[in-house]
C-alpha cells in the first residue's frame, strides 16, 4: 500500500511538471515569461508587458492565467494595478527537474563503449554537478579547455 501512494505523489509532481511545460510551450506565454525573467522579483505591470510585447489585452490576460495556473507566475495589486512577477520556486524547481539526471548514464573512464556513449574525454556543453562528482569520486580531474575546444 505504502508503494502506491508514493506511485500517486510521484505522478502528481510530474504531472504539475507537464502543464507548467506545456503552459511554456506556446511563443507568446514563452516570451511573456522571459520578459518576466529579466524584470527581476518587482515584475512587470500588465500595461507594461502588453507594450513591451505588442499582444492584444484579452490575450495577453489569458496567457498570464495560463502562467499562473501552471505556477510559474505569481500576481500582486498595487492600487489600480496589476503586477505580475515569476514565482521563482517553481521556476527554479521545473529547471531542476529537467536538469535532474543530467549525464547519469555518462560512462567515465578511459575511453566511451561502441554503444556510442561519450568518453569522459568528452562532456557535454555544461559540465553538470553530477557529472562533476561521479568525476571526483572517480578520482578523474576535470575537462581542460583544450579537450572542450577540440569538442567544438
Amino acid at each position: 500500500m505504502r508503494r502506491k501512494h508514493f506511485d500517486v505523489i510521484r505522478n502528481v509532481g510530474m504531472n504539475r511538471r507537464v502543464e507548467q511545460l506545456s503552459a511554456l510551450g506556446q511563443e507568446d506565454r514563452l516570451a511573456i515569461f522571459r520578459l518576466l525573467v529579466r524584470a527581476g522579483p518587482q515584475g512587470r505591470c500588465v500595461d507594461e508587458i502588453k507594450r513591451r510585447l505588442r499582444v492584444p489585452g484579452s490575450t495577453l490576460s489569458h496567457h498570464l492565467e495560463a502562467l499562473t495556473r501552471a505556477g510559474l507566475l505569481g500576481a500582486r495589486r498595487s492600487g489600480r494595478f496589476i503586477f505580475y512577477a515569476v514565482n521563482w520556486r517553481e521556476a527554479t524547481a521545473l529547471i531542476r527537474f529537467l536538469a535532474e539526471d543530467c549525464c547519469a548514464e555518462m560512462q567515465i573512464g578511459p575511453g566511451a563503449p561502441e554503444s556510442g556513449r561519450r568518453a569522459a574525454s568528452e562532456p557535454c556543453d555544461v559540465l553538470c554537478v553530477p557529472a562533476r562528482a561521479r568525476i571526483k569520486a572517480g578520482g578523474e580531474k576535470p575537462w581542460t579547455n583544450k579537450n572542450r575546444s577540440r569538442n567544438k
